[in-house]
């Protein structure tokens, strides 16, 4: 056993051995307060038994990694009952999104057969017009019984109402 600790590893072999990330290693080591058993070359070497209580914390139940990944569990478990949820209420807002054109399409068909039914009326009076004699002016002629001659061109059309100044609308004028 003295074979054992008389071993050391750097923070990347203990990593690999353990299947975590090097990071994780040395946020425990500094959180333990774990000083390296020697230094060389700028790296550091850590004995067997730091080794022993790394592959205690990471390989408990308790430990944090375990714990991270039943969240984990928990979280895609809920993300996935959310990601369904949202694809069903997409699913119904589709559908209802479906009826509501197929209304306004309907609304749209009947709208262009009644504009349609509108247009063949509208020819079938301009036919109609174009059919009756044109119309002769608004003119009356005025004549004289006893000689049956012209007199005067009297028109008939009323005479539009010439705008008022301010003082005839005031005074009445």
């Amino acid at each position: 056993m003295a074979k054992s600790n008389s071993k050391l590893y750097t923070m990347q072999e203990m990593a690999d051995a353990l299947g975590v990330n090097k990071t994780s290693v040395y946020r425990f080591l500094k959180k333990e307060s774990i000083a390296p058993a020697t230094i060389k070359s700028n790296t550091n070497f850590y004995s067997a038994t730091t080794m022993q209580r790394l592959k205690k914390h990471f390989k408990s139940p308790d430990s944090k990694s375990k714990g991270v990944g039943a969240s984990r569990d928990v979280l895609v478990a809920t993300l996935q009952q959310q990601v369904e949820s949202l694809q069903s209420a997409l699913a119904e807002e589709k559908s209802r999104n479906d009826k509501a054109l197929d209304a306004k399409d309907k609304q749209i068909e009947e709208l262009n057969n009644r504009l349609r039914e509108s247009h063949q009326l509208q020819l079938g009076l301009q036919k109609k017009l174009e059919m009756l004699p044109e119309p002769k002016e608004n003119v009356v002629y005025e004549t004289n019984s006893a000689d049956d001659t012209v007199d005067n061109k009297v028109d008939e059309t009323p005479a539009k109402d010439q705008p008022k100044g301010f003082w005839s609308r005031l005074f009445g004028r």
